[in-house]
């Protein structure tokens, strides 16, 4: 399910309480726990975030009409989110990885394929401010996510045929196909690489989200079962921060709930514990690690057909983390 684009023709209109309320503030704020960062260029659900030199970009999104465009990026120094070079296309529910110097996009949903999919796949250089071509992904996919690792891609989850984790080799331009648990088909999960696994939190299977984790282990070639989400969770960020692995946000069970629960776990633990709730409910939302802080990074108020319509520009940190 494709949650854009159309819904203006159709006439749908939301109720002002639906809809995302503007941050009245930018700039950290002073409390302790989750803080008010600065606001992106724009609100946008279903964007992507990845961290590379010590600075976090942010990518793509659900537009009203259209997948956007904009990428920027944040830069600590001056804790300010400034424009870079625009995407390709405009992008939705697609991969964004950060190897070999350079910004990695594959897949999604964009401006120009309306409801499919696409393979195709661009990188960016930040020192020339440009994007170019790279080798399509061996078949279409969306509602997924990718890390990198030693040289490599990993795109995981989505639920377009086939199945499995394409795996891209930035020094030959290859892709190959991994096989992987039928269970991983799911869209919307979380993916995060964690100390050289790949984890897949949650995400949707038959329209309800569910709590399973899946892990993989790169260098065993080997896949197993995590402890399990405390409750089904879809469209969640999953960041690892150095120390736990944090699922944050998403839509419960039955995908018509948005949620501000952050739930943590530490690499090899058997549970995961909840921690101190997000200053707002969000799902389809970005998030990322940089240096001490965890950044949440918009998403939208409802999820699916309602993200364009419920988007968010604002963006939340947590530092000093326990």
């Amino acid at each position: 399910m494709r949650p854009i684009t159309c819904l203006l023709a159709l006439g749908l209109v939301l109720s002002p309480a639906a809809l995302a309320q503007e941050p009245t503030t930018s700039g950290l704020t002073l409390q302790s726990g989750w803080q008010n960062g600065p606001e992106l260029e724009s609100a946008r659900a279903g964007l992507a975030a990845v961290t590379l030199d010590g600075q976090i970009y942010a990518a793509g999104g659900a537009g009203r009409l259209a997948p956007r465009d904009n990428f920027e990026v944040y830069d600590a120094s001056i804790d300010r989110w400034r424009p870079l070079s625009p995407l390709p296309e405009g992008l939705e529910r697609f991969g964004l990885a950060a190897a070999d110097g350079r910004i990695w996009a594959a897949g999604g949903y964009s401006a120009e394929s309306g409801t499919e999919p696409i393979a195709e796949m661009w990188s960016y250089d930040p020192v020339a401010d440009q994007w170019q071509t790279e080798t399509p992904m061996p078949a279409a996919r969306a509602a997924f996510a990718m890390v990198a690792h030693e040289g490599r891609l990993y795109a995981a989850g989505g639920v377009e045929a086939p199945g499995g984790v394409f795996v891209f080799d930035i020094e030959t331009r290859e892709w190959a196909a991994l096989e992987a648990p039928p269970e991983l088909s799911r869209r919307d999960a979380g993916i995060a690489l964690v100390n050289g696994e790949i984890w897949v939190a949650g995400g949707i299977t038959d329209r309800r989200a569910v709590s399973r984790v899946d892990i993989y282990d790169i260098a065993a070639n080997r896949w197993r079962r995590g402890p399990d989400l405390p409750q089904a969770r879809a469209g969640h960020a999953l960041v690892f921060d150095g120390s736990a692995v944090l699922a944050l946000g998403g839509r419960g069970e039955d995908l018509r709930s948005t949620h501000d629960t952050v739930f943590a776990i530490t690499p090899g633990g058997s549970v995961w514990q909840a921690r101190e709730a997000l200053l707002s409910a969000r799902t389809e939302t970005a998030g990322a690690a940089l240096d001490d802080a965890v950044f949440v990074i918009g998403g939208g108020v409802g999820g699916g057909v309602f993200a364009p319509f419920t988007a968010l520009a604002s963006v939340e940190v947590l530092r000093n983390r326990q």
